[in-house]
């Protein structure tokens, strides 16, 4: 399949290689982030230095309340969608998925967002992505859009 351009034609293999798209998470997740950093660091500075309940115990627990605006943030930051022409990676916080194009049939649309539906029929959410987003993911991928086919 190649990728075409309405006013020139099929595009060169250099021009569909140099494309990239990172979609990520809202930016209301950051805010979001942020929000927790203001609320979280106040409460938890109090409990280690003050231990006002029951001494090493609010220390921990002090501690352990930072590590929720620390993984919302890393989240946020870090979990996505990158399509180049090779595939599509799917990034999470710790892990990381690259799915190449020879092994996607399609894509699906719904409710709940993009999903690819892979060769052996599977099917791998794409969360951060809409379906506005899929012409341009398949230009990047070489690929043509199709509508859904009907069957006689």
């Amino acid at each position: 399949m190649t990728s075409t351009d309405a006013s020139t034609g099929p595009l060169p293999a250099a021009r569909r290689t140099a494309r990239r798209l990172r979609v990520r998470r809202p930016a209301a997740v950051t805010g979001a982030a942020f929000v927790a950093w203001l609320t979280v660091i106040p409460i938890s500075v109090a409990l280690m230095v003050e231990r006002p309940v029951w001494g090493v115990a609010s220390a921990v627990l002090g501690l352990a309340l930072l590590l929720a605006p620390v993984a919302v943030s890393m989240w946020a930051w870090r979990s996505g969608i990158d399509v180049t022409s090779e595939g599509i990676a799917i990034r999470g916080i710790f892990t990381s998925r690259t799915i190449a194009w020879k092994h996607i049939d399609g894509f699906a649309t719904g409710n709940e967002g993009v999903a690819a539906i892979l060769d052996d029929q599977s099917q791998v959410r794409l969360d951060p992505l809409k379906p506005e987003n899929l012409p341009q993911v398949l230009a990047i991928g070489g690929q043509e859009l199709r509508e859904g086919e009907s069957e006689d």
